[in-house]
């Protein structure tokens, strides 16, 4: 059960829960790591492999090459020739409002202000 008193089913042999993220994420929900704790099992054998310190230094070791100076690009003509234009914004939908919207103390607190000096 969590905070809001739903019921959530964890299967950890599927390596699944109701709440999808174990599936989708492949990393211990918060109800996941709740049956691990309660049943005393080790949470880094549950995790993805893409996790690990191997798969996070295999992503870096291939090297990747700068572009040259933009000045030495080769590009085609037909590139060059196209013009991109920005995008065409439509105004918001419905009347405009007229003035800013009254914070709630404005409506609570509506006495004048007044000069102390001369009174108006």
């Amino acid at each position: 059960m969590d905070v809001e008193q739903r019921r959530n089913i964890v299967c950890m042999q599927k390596r699944e829960c109701s709440c999808k993220r174990f599936q989708v994420d492949e990393i211990l929900c918060p109800r996941a790591m709740a049956v691990l704790d309660y049943t005393h099992i080790e949470a880094p054998k549950y995790y993805s492999s893409y996790y690990t310190k191997e798969y996070f230094k295999k992503t870096y070791e291939v090297s990747v090459n700068p572009l040259p100076d933009e000045t030495t690009w080769d590009l085609p003509t037909e590139v060059l020739d196209n013009v991109v234009l920005p995008l065409i914004v439509k105004g918001k939908s419905g009347r405009p409002m007229k003035s800013r919207r009254k914070e709630l103390y404005e409506y609570l607190y509506t006495e004048t202000v007044t000069c102390a000096l001369c009174g108006k």
